[in-house]
């Protein structure tokens, strides 16, 4: 199974759901393997997707701020369904944005060179241009 499906299934069942419990979330998630919903779970909470509180599970107070704002959601699909696309473009840009901050704090930067190769393929393949991506990466945009 492609993380990103499971990832973009639990951004979902967040957004749809505010509290979630881990157990509760991974049985509405069966149809994935309770190892892919852990690793996504850990790479949402990493990335500031989502939040733990004990044995809940929450979306972030930026994903549930985008999902008000209809920035995660395309209006054009008739069916209501995700726009992956538009969750990809915010993830990539967060994931940018976090590296960005690590490597201001961190006083050899250059310890953090062999994460940005992926970092910017992600970015680019969720459709941020290659400004943007620059920006982001040096910090220089929220």
């Amino acid at each position: 199974m492609e993380a990103n499906e499971v990832q973009l299934a639990v951004i979902w069942e967040l957004l749809a759901e505010p509290r979630w419990s881990r157990s509760g979330l991974k049985v509405r998630l069966e149809r994935f393997a309770p190892e892919d919903v852990d690793a996504a779970f850990a790479t949402l909470a990493i990335e500031g997707v989502c939040v733990f509180d004990g044995l809940a599970v929450q979306a972030s107070a930026c994903l549930r701020y985008f999902d008000r704002r209809g920035m995660l959601r395309d209006p054009s699909t008739a069916n209501g369904s995700a726009d992956g696309s538009a969750i990809d473009r915010v993830l990539a840009r967060e994931a940018l944005t976090q590296y960005a901050r690590r490597r201001a704090v961190d006083r050899d930067p250059h310890m953090l060179t062999e994460e940005l190769p992926a970092l910017v393929d992600r970015a680019r393949e969720a459709g941020l241009d290659a400004a943007t991506v620059s920006r982001l990466a040096e910090g220089r945009e929220a």
